[in-house]
Order: structure tokens, then sequence, then C-alpha cells
């Protein structure tokens, strides 16, 4: 049985002991948890790169980086809570049992500061009218809603200051707060470092691109630029956030040496294992980016790839721990036929990828786990928990990208939508690049171990010559047809075609 040794972690300079964390965190790293949902990875994961950072206890960066020097070193980020602006935005629309009067109080004297701040010209006009124009608008970028309070509520990252990060409140802390006599705690009464939502989902990939970037800088400043356009690209939204925080600040907080002071948020690791496609996400990182589309759905896309990687990273470290190579395929369904062998196929591996993705946790140290636990708790116990975290996790994150079908019942196997079929070109081909369609094919194996025609699935069972590949030819067939159905396919003859990613920068 393997263990997990200090330094098959990156970066190297945490200093946790690994094996005194959970069965999962120690297989998969610290952590990705079943809680967080689709955007708060992709939030999460944006958080820390727009914040500025640095190694513990030294000088931090202006942010909107990634320090590929501080590869041996734990890293810590100082995001700026701005939870005046949060309150503005979403306290009046959240459900009234969850608003409590000390924000009730403080929104309501929030406002009357900004509009004492607001000059009309058109006197028809009303001042709470434009207040409330300004809260739709930055409303209407909402991402996560649903029945959360205020402060557990996020916006799309249409701009830096609209990301948001985790605050947590006590409901008996909230209630016995009187607005007016500590303003500090009116801000500041909320836990910032427990993970409830933003669970490090996104720190882990924050450091699994630092991982390829410490491998090859060379896309370094490319990947900084882009993102930083990708998230500045609504200036007028800046200058919105900055005027209704700024305000706040200016009122409340006068006297204070510095303006919304950060939080510290620190920094795990992930393991080490996972740079063996690190360079893979750079690539796929960059060609997305760089491709020419509407913002928004660019960031939609962005989330998408984050989870698909996260769930490849996953599926590699169950093998490598396992087998000690990367062979967990991803056979990819576009049959219609419930009875066919690619149904069969696909759903038989798929089950094989939940089952390895358990069965790495066992290569785990439970026996430390157990012993320097806070709470003692059975072997079962501990295994049905990492079960939650692990498989079950694969499973929900394929769901929520429409990857893994069906959404409900038996049989659940990956597939391709139109979204995932457009997003796997963008990121494999260059923007405005062109390739054959075999060569597309051979990327997705050795990228993410797709299998789709008969090639791919020669090569992945090379020892088991005996096995009837013909199936998969009405597979690759559907997916020539989705191809160009989406405009990626043409072809040049009957026996070439070109897959194209027509979204040149």
């Amino acid at each position: 049985m393997k263990i997990m040794e200090q330094s098959s972690v990156f970066p190297s300079g945490n200093h946790k002991n690994v094996k005194k964390q959970n069965i999962q965190i120690q297989t998969y790293g610290q952590r990705l948890f079943r809680d967080q949902t689709f955007y708060e990875y992709l939030l999460e994961f944006l958080l820390v790169f727009i914040s500025n950072k640095g190694a513990e206890g030294k000088t931090k960066d202006e942010g909107f980086s990634f320090p590929v020097h501080l590869k041996e070193e734990k890293l810590v980020y100082y995001p700026f809570p701005r939870m005046g602006l949060k309150r503005f935005v979403f306290l009046s629309r959240s459900e009234p049992d969850k608003r409590f009067d000390v924000d009730i109080d403080a929104l309501d004297d929030h406002r009357d500061y900004l509009k004492n701040k607001i000059t009309i010209s058109d006197t028809s006009l009303d001042k709470d009218f434009i207040l409330d124009i300004l809260q739709d608008l930055l409303y209407g970028f909402n991402a996560i809603i649903g029945k959360r309070s205020w402060f557990a509520q996020s916006l799309l990252p249409v701009a830096p200051e609209l990301i948001f990060s985790e605050a947590i409140g006590s409901k008996e802390q909230r209630e016995s707060l009187v607005y007016g006599n500590e303003l500090d705690e009116v801000d500041y009464g909320f836990e910032f470092n427990r993970r409830s939502f933003m669970a490090r989902g996104g720190e882990v990939y924050y450091l699994h691109v630092l991982q390829g970037l410490v491998e090859n800088n060379e896309s370094k400043e490319e990947l900084e630029k882009l993102l930083s356009e990708l998230i500045k690209g609504i200036p007028q939204l800046s200058i919105i956030s900055n005027f209704l925080q700024g305000s706040w600040e200016d009122y409340h907080y006068p006297n204070h040496t510095e303006v919304s002071p950060p939080i510290t948020k620190t920094m795990e690791w992930i393991p080490a294992n996972y740079k063996k496609r690190a360079v893979y996400t750079v690539k796929e990182l960059g060609n997305l980016l760089n491709s020419l589309i509407n913002p928004l759905e660019k960031i939609d896309l962005l989330g998408t790839l984050i989870i698909f990687q996260i769930m490849r990273m996953m599926c590699l470290q169950a093998s490598e721990k396992l087998e000690n190579e990367d062979n967990l395929e991803w056979i990819i369904d576009l049959t219609n036929n419930p009875n066919g062998q690619i149904r069969k196929r696909a759903t038989s591996s798929y089950l094989r990828i939940e089952e390895n993705v358990f069965r790495a946790v066992h290569t785990a140290d439970i026996a430390t786990y157990i012993e320097n636990a806070k709470r003692k708790r059975s072997e079962p116990d501990i295994y049905e928990d990492a079960s939650k975290d692990t498989n079950r996790l694969i499973r929900k994150l394929g769901k929520d990208i429409e990857f893994i079908v069906p959404p409900k019942g038996a049989n659940m196997r990956f597939s391709f939508n139109e979204d995932l079929i457009k997003l796997i070109v963008i990121v494999l081909i260059e923007p405005g690049e062109r390739m054959l369609l075999n060569t597309f094919l051979e990327k997705c194996y050795e990228h993410y171990k797709i299998i789709i025609g008969p090639k791919e699935a020669k090569i992945h069972w090379n020892e088991e010559p005996n096995l009837d590949f013909s199936p998969f030819d009405e597979n690759l067939e559907k997916f020539q047809q989705a191809l160009k159905d989406s405009g990626f396919l043409r072809d040049l003859s009957d026996a070439t075609s070109i897959v194209e990613n027509p979204f040149k920068g």
C-alpha cells in the first residue's frame, strides 16, 4: 500500500503532515469537496488570481498573477471582502427571514449617504430610483442565489470588484448586533476562512495551473493578460462598484489607515502527480482565453473547462495510485442505441472510473488519520465520507456540465452535447487553426484519454487484439455529424475531413 509522502505534494514548501488529513484529502489534495457548485470553482479560482498574494510571512504582490517563483513555498492570498457592496446588491432581494436588523439598518444608512453624493439634473428622477437601477444592474449578473443568505450569494465575474470571497454569518451573532455600536462587526463579524461553499476546489485548480506554469513559464504573462482582460471586460461595472463600496468605506471608516482591509487566506497543496497533465491544462486554458467568443459565454465555458480538467486530474491520480500508469479511458457514447455495444462499453467504462476513483483512497494512511482525528470515527464512516468527495463528486461534477448522462437513473456514461463539443474543439485547437479529424481524435485521447473512434480504441486496448472494435465506427460517424452540425468539421474529400476552431482572436 502506497502512502503519499510530503515530497509528493505541490507546492513542496507546505509543511503540513499530509498523513494526518482525511483519506480523500491525502489522495486528491487539499481539497475537492462535494458541496462546491459549478460557479464556485470558477469564482474561487479567479478570486485567488486577482488577489494580492505571496509566500507565507513575506511580501505580497499586486495580484492578477501566477507567482511561479514560489513553487517551494506555502502561498497566501489577501482578498477584499467588500461587504458594503455585497449588502447593497443582495440584501433587499434575499429571503426576508434571512435579513437581520443590523444589516437592514446598515443598508438604509448606506443608501442615505449615497443619495447625498448623487446629483441629478433631471428633477423628475428620484434618487432612490437611481439607486434601485444600480442595484438591479449589478443583481442582473447573479450567479449563485438559491435560498442562501445575502452574504453567501455571488455574481458572475464580469468585473474584479464583483468577485467576492466567501462569508459565513452566524444567525445568533447577527441578531445580537446593533447598527452603530460596533461598526467593524457589521462588516467583519463573519467567518471568512470557514470553507462551506468555496471549499478550496478553485484553489486546487489555481495550484494546478501554477504547477503547469512552473513546468513551462513561457505562457505565464499571456495567461495573466488574458484572464485580466476577461474579467476587466466591462470597466463601467468596476466604476460603479468602486463608487458604491468606496462611499460605504468613506462614511463608516474615515479613520482607517487601510481602507477595506483584506482578509488572509492560506492555500494548501495538491498531489505532485497532477503535473503530468498540467502543461496540457495551461495550453487548453490559453486556447480558450485566446478564442474570440462573447465574454459571458467564455466565462461559462471557462467554468466548464475547470470542471472537465478537475475530473481528468482525479482520474489521473486514481490510475497512478492503483496501477502506476494513466489508463482510465473516457468512452464517449454518441449513439442512440440503448442495446448497442458502445452503450454497454461506455457504461462499463464509466463504472470502472467511479470504482477506481474511490478505490484510490484505500492507498491512503487511514491509521494515522484515525489516530490524529479530533473525533474518533469508524472505518466504514470514514470511507462513506470519502465516497462523497471522490466517486460521487465525479458523478456530481459530470452531471453539472451534462458530460455524464442520463441526469437521473442507471447506465451512466460520458456523452457530448453541443456545448461540450464546442469546448473540446476550442481547447484542443488554437484559434483560427485546423487539423485533420484523425489528428484531432489523437489529441482527444492524448489529453483526456477520450475514445470515440476505432483507432484510439485499438491503441488503448492493444493487448486485447481479439476485441471487436467495429461498433466504434458508428460512434465516430455520429461524432463527425455532430461536429459538422456545429460548424467545426469540413469534408475535403470522401476520406479526409478537417476540424477547425473558427474563433480566431
